[in-house]
């Protein structure tokens, strides 16, 4: 635990720096933070070997290491995830209201004094940077922090206690694959059975071979920022497909051909099938002139609207599904919870975990109706976002996505469902600001953190630990509390707006400039967008069906929810085409024992582009280079 924590320590500063001063790689993003991939591999091949060469009781334990991981993976979600925009967000309305936009009068005098600083000079100085010799004006933001960090400790307690009830479930019962446990386990695999302290994986030539590919690729185009000699290679780009109508980009991506690898054959082929079919769809949809609406806040993606609707209501029936299938698991926790008896292999007692999980959620309805939400709304949103966390944490451990993005998300529904006349202001102000905790994307995937880290634990051999939830507690608090410190710092030297454009100005932006647009611009229906909502979830009803009915049936449902949104777009749809093709040649020409031999080779390829771009991050900070990302979750 205090090797965690002080880790953590490290992460808090290293994470904020990284993306608003250096502007590079993303070391604390996604369902696998890169920083926390590094110091596991610096662990493993060096701290470990190290104080086993001192003495064999001195070395850690794999299901040590294994801890530590753990409160990496659960506090770095909350660096960038919820640090990085919760500042911005909620101060957005008064720094960026001007006459043109009206945003004081639409939003900034509906917020409620609880959320948000109330003096002007504190947040214009939060985006500006301070004057020479001012102090950092913490008082101005005490009542502030005061009314969120209850409310966030709740909302971590409820994800834990969901994470709780879905273990049994999804690691014991359905033993899905996490193909995100694959690196971590290798590495720590076997150590100390057979030639020292140091893993099978991390000897192996192969791996090394994997390693060198985006190590001399990235460092290659890296060096170009230094010297104008060296041209990079290519790794982006784009074409275009029907008469220019349908751009298509693509990734050379190592982590996505990596983890491709790693994944069934029919989630990484049904990822990449639906993402051309979506790219079919905008080509029909702009030909024929369809158009049911813009986009909505945090769509991801940026495709059409009737698209994003078809893979929220997916995501909707995927949910409902593995409720479904869970049934029997959850209804004897329920049991259990009402008699107190069993629950000794759960990491809480069944009685807490539901306990928890529904007084925590009516806390959050609690707090959010008097900062600001009527009953209705608040109760909505808090269902939503359950219905998110749950389903990015299932595609996330299923297909073992680094990035998993919702293709919408609540507030969306319920912003246009029910129209600005019915909401008014103060509705729509307070679901703009609740993007700090339900969109942004770090919250969502603190979920599935706390899965993997319970498959960890269980393929370790080990039985659920009680100690798990003070060990996350560990890691939130240092994490929330080092990464406010940080970022508030930071931004007071130097000025928000000098630094990340997104962190900001997209973010804070974003949510505002969709509520304006909804509220000056109301839609006469929201019939169309439940169409398509209701035909996304149909079409995804059918697919289970097929798949359960038919064992020969190629598609599996988990990649349609995400086919096109952001990540899958930009960064990993041909990169999973690439795994599946090597994946399927392999299988096909050596058999599983030839798949199983070349692992340690596409492992690789995943540890060598995290090192690189963690360790590029560090060599552009300290010569003063920005913007040279090399990989982004």
């Amino acid at each position: 635990m205090l090797t965690g924590a002080v880790l953590m320590g490290v992460i808090c500063v290293l994470g904020p720096w990284a993306v608003l001063m250096v502007k590079g790689s993303q070391l604390t993003g996604g369902a696998i933070p890169i920083i926390a991939v590094l110091f596991l591999f610096v662990m493993t091949a060096v701290v470990v070997p190290a104080l086993g060469a001192l003495h064999q009781r001195l070395a850690f334990s794999p299901s040590e290491v294994i801890t530590v991981y753990g409160m990496m993976l659960v506090g770095a979600t909350i660096i960038t995830g919820f640090t990085g925009h919760f500042l911005s967000v909620i101060t957005g309305a008064m720094y960026y209201a001007s006459p043109e936009n009206d945003w004081k009068a639409l939003f900034a005098e509906h917020q409620h004094p609880w959320v948000s600083p109330t003096d002007p000079r504190a947040v214009q100085f939060l985006y500006e940077g301070l004057p020479e010799g001012m102090a950092l004006p913490w008082s101005a933001w005490t009542l502030t922090f005061a009314t969120w960090m209850p409310f966030m400790a709740v909302l971590y307690w409820v994800v834990f206690c969901l994470a709780v009830l879905l273990r049994g479930q999804w690691i014991e019962n359905e033993r899905l694959l996490f193909p995100l446990t694959s690196l971590p386990l290798a590495m720590t695999r076997d150590a100390g059975k057979s030639g020292g302290f140091v893993s099978p994986l991390l000897r192996s030539r192969l791996m090394w071979l994997g390693f060198v590919v985006p190590l001399l690729l990235h460092s290659w185009n890296s060096l170009s920022a230094y010297q104008d000699g060296i041209q990079p290679l290519a790794v982006i780009g784009s074409f275009s497909l029907l008469e220019g109508e349908v751009r298509v980009p693509f990734r050379l991506n190592f982590p996505i051909i990596g983890v491709g690898y790693l994944m069934s054959l029919g989630v990484s082929f049904s990822i990449w099938f639906f993402y051309v079919l979506g790219v079919a769809q905008t080509w029909v949809f702009a030909r024929i002139g369809l158009d049911i609406g813009g986009g909505d806040v945090w769509n991801s993606g940026g495709g059409p609207a009737a698209i994003m609707h078809q893979q929220a209501g997916a995501l909707v029936v995927l949910v409902g599904f593995v409720l479904w299938t869970a049934r029997r698991h959850l209804g004897g926790l329920l049991r259990q919870a009402f008699n107190g008896k069993g629950g000794h292999d759960e990491v809480v007692a069944p009685r807490t975990a539901v306990i928890g999980l529904l007084a925590g959620a009516a806390v959050l309805v609690a707090w959010l109706t008097l900062t600001g939400l009527s009953l209705y709304v608040a109760v909505l949103l808090v269902l939503g976002s359950l219905v998110v966390y749950i389903g990015v944490a299932r595609i996330i451990c299923e297909a073992g996505l680094p990035a998993v993005q919702t293709p919408m998300v609540p507030q969306a529904f319920i912003t246009r469902g029910f129209g600005p006349a019915v909401l008014g202001l103060r509705n729509m102000t307070g679901l703009g600001l609740s993007t700090v905790w339900v969109g942004a994307g770090g919250i969502t995937t603190v979920t599935s953190a706390m899965l993997h880290t319970f498959k960890l634990k269980s393929i370790a051999g080990e039985r659920p630990d009680r100690r798990l939830p003070w060990i996350f507690l560990a890691a939130i608090v240092v994490g929330m509390a080092g990464s406010i410190w940080v970022t508030m710092r930071l931004s007071y030297a130097y000025g928000g707006i000098n630094m990340h454009a997104w962190y900001f100005e997209g973010a804070p932006r974003w949510p505002l400039t969709y509520m304006a647009s909804v509220y000056n611009d109301p839609e006469s229906s929201f019939a169309p967008r439940m169409l398509f909502t209701g035909l996304g979830g149909s079409f995804m009803a059918l697919l289970f069906f097929l798949r359960q009915r038919f064992p020969w049936w190629p598609l599996h449902p988990v990649g349609y929810p995400i086919a096109t949104t952001y990540p899958i777009v930009s960064y990993d749809w041909f990169a999973l085409f690439m795994a599946w093709a090597a994946k399927g040649l392999v299988l096909r020409h050596g058999g599983v024992r030839a798949y199983r031999s070349l692992v340690p080779f596409f492992l690789g390829l995943i540890l060598g582009e995290f090192f690189t771009a963690c360790m590029w991050v560090f060599i552009d900070g300290a010569y003063g280079v920005e913007g040279n990302m090399i990989f982004n979750s």
